[in-house]
């Protein structure tokens, strides 16, 4: 994996980090990581030692610290965007219970330290493949939960989203970026016998999705098609219906 493999539009993606910066510099707290932090709440016990592919900067983490309450929590990220992790350290600097590294969850084993919590929010559908990450789950005894945002549906579909309004050279072959949705049977298949799992309804709130933005919108209306939006109660990205579920595994004993 590279910042040249055609899928990675996170390290072109200026505006997006700069957004994800700023929500853990002003402390929002995003829907979707109150709601994840719900359901690891609710289906995780004990100490957690949590690793998180497509961390950002970390801006999910204190929502996970204020919300788990069935035992201590130590965090470290991991993103393919070197700005990013350099912002997380900054920010978390004198948190021992906070790292990042440099990492790809298409190469997880090369990320692991032995952690007992995998997550990752709403990364999973922007990768090619989910396989090497459900694999590693199947084998790797030691992790004991994860827990996803990902987009499940009744089928697998790979999504591209061409990301010039203008530009049409090599559409679909660079430029794009992906919106994957892969169906439960295709999780269960990957991650094996192990796995008590649950496929939980998204949780989000209409009004706050309804006032979503970003400010690259500001100077360029295309960029509109990469902000989640919402249509009769329903997630869409431009065109594009985002089916999110929270997934979340325990091992069985």
């Amino acid at each position: 994996m590279s910042s040249v493999d055609p899928w990675n539009y996170f390290d072109v993606d200026k505006n997006y980090t700069e957004a994800l910066i700023s929500r853990l510099e002003q402390g929002v707290e995003m829907d979707s990581a109150i709601g994840l932090a719900r359901s690891i709440n609710t289906r995780f016990g004990g100490d957690l030692s949590v690793l998180d592919f497509g961390s950002g900067p970390g801006h999910y983490y204190p929502v996970l610290k204020k919300i788990y309450e069935n035992g201590a929590l130590t965090y470290r990220g991991i993103d393919i965007v070197e700005q990013l992790v350099e912002a997380g350290r900054s920010h978390f600097v004198s948190n021992a219970a906070v790292h990042f590294d440099i990492g790809s969850v298409l190469e997880p084993a090369g990320s692991w330290r032995g952690e007992n919590c995998i997550i990752s929010a709403n990364t999973l559908p922007h990768v090619p493949t989910i396989e090497p990450i459900l694999t590693f789950l199947s084998d790797t005894k030691a992790v004991q939960f994860f827990a996803f945002r990902m987009l499940v549906g009744s089928e697998c579909v790979e999504v591209r989203k061409h990301l010039s309004m203008n530009d049409f050279s090599n559409m679909f072959r660079s430029n794009y970026q992906h919106n994957n949705i892969y169906s439960e049977e295709y999780v269960r298949h990957f991650i094996g016998p192990d796995w008590e799992l649950d496929f939980g309804d998204d949780d989000f709130s209409v009004e706050r999705l309804r006032a979503h933005t970003a400010s690259m919108q500001m100077t360029d209306k295309f960029y509109e098609n990469r902000v989640s939006h919402e249509r009769a109660g329903m997630i869409f990205k431009g065109e594009v219906y985002m089916p999110w579920k929270f997934v979340t595994g325990r091992r069985r004993a």
